[in-house]
């Protein structure tokens, strides 16, 4: 009995949770622009729309030219923060941390206004360069947590038997240590790319006149509802759920 209603509680969660998003994904195939049951039509012409749109376009360049970047800065600094907090014991180690944490943590409109008034007082004005860093701000504790959580578990004794063995530190790290957390490495990455590509709470404060994907999606609802929104947004989620399967995937393949 006890079971049942354990698989009962958790299938209730599950459609609460995900029921709305199954509906948006059948709204965008819908051939009528009304949002309402039951579907007399299915059609395709919403993806083929949203193809012919040069804004949206335009803005899915916009959001890859600020993630990747992002994406590659996180990793140098995320990685270096893992190796710092994990090898190594100092005095504040504890306070860093969680500092560095907690761009992360807080609600994005606090951060947002954070890096707001800080890239201001850098004489720093809104563009895509500035939301590029204020999504390297995001995405490194996403990398660090991951890199810290291998390196954990990696014995150490693998390293200093290299260097023992005559190795350069660099060379260790090159042959021995990155071969073991480059699933971490992928996994971070591959998160990372997802959080600063969804992200629009924080590029909102920072963008200036550009757009990205998701500020173009929120411009788009602001006027009223198209179906090509659904369309965009079904998108949004197999893109996302592809790189996160694939990240997970390669971290329990590798770590």
């Amino acid at each position: 009995m006890k079971n049942w209603a354990c698989i009962l509680f958790a299938a209730a969660v599950y459609l609460f949770l995900y029921l709305p998003i199954l509906v948006t994904v059948l709204f965008s195939f819908n051939a009528s622009r009304i949002p309402a049951l039951p579907i007399k039509a299915f059609t395709f012409d919403w993806y083929v729309k949203l193809f012919q749109e040069p804004k949206l376009w335009l803005a899915a360049k916009n959001s890859l030219t600020v993630s990747i970047p992002a994406m590659l800065l996180a990793i140098l600094v995320g990685t270096t923060a893992a190796f710092l907090f994990q090898r190594y014991k100092f005095a504040g180690r504890s306070f860093l941390q969680l500092s560095l944490l907690l761009p992360y943590i807080l609600p994005g409109i606090i951060t947002g206004i954070a890096l707001t008034l800080f890239f201001k007082t850098l004489q720093l004005s809104a563009s895509l360069f500035a939301v590029t860093l204020g999504h390297v701000v995001i995405v490194t504790p996403v990398v660090m947590i991951m890199v810290m959580d291998r390196l954990k578990r990696l014995d150490k004794n693998l390293e200093l038997a290299s260097m023992d063995l005559g190795a350069s530190p660099l060379k260790t790290f090159f042959y021995v240590t990155l071969p073991n957390i480059k699933g971490a490495l992928l996994g971070g990455a591959l998160l990372g790319l997802t959080v600063s590509f969804d992200e629009i709470v924080v590029t909102f404060f920072l963008i200036g006149t550009d757009n990205t994907l998701p500020m173009q999606i929120w411009s788009m609802i602001r006027y009223g509802y198209s179906p090509q929104i659904n369309a965009i947004y079904s998108l949004f989620i197999v893109f996302s759920l592809a790189v996160i399967a694939f990240a997970g995937k390669n971290v329990l393949k590798k770590s």
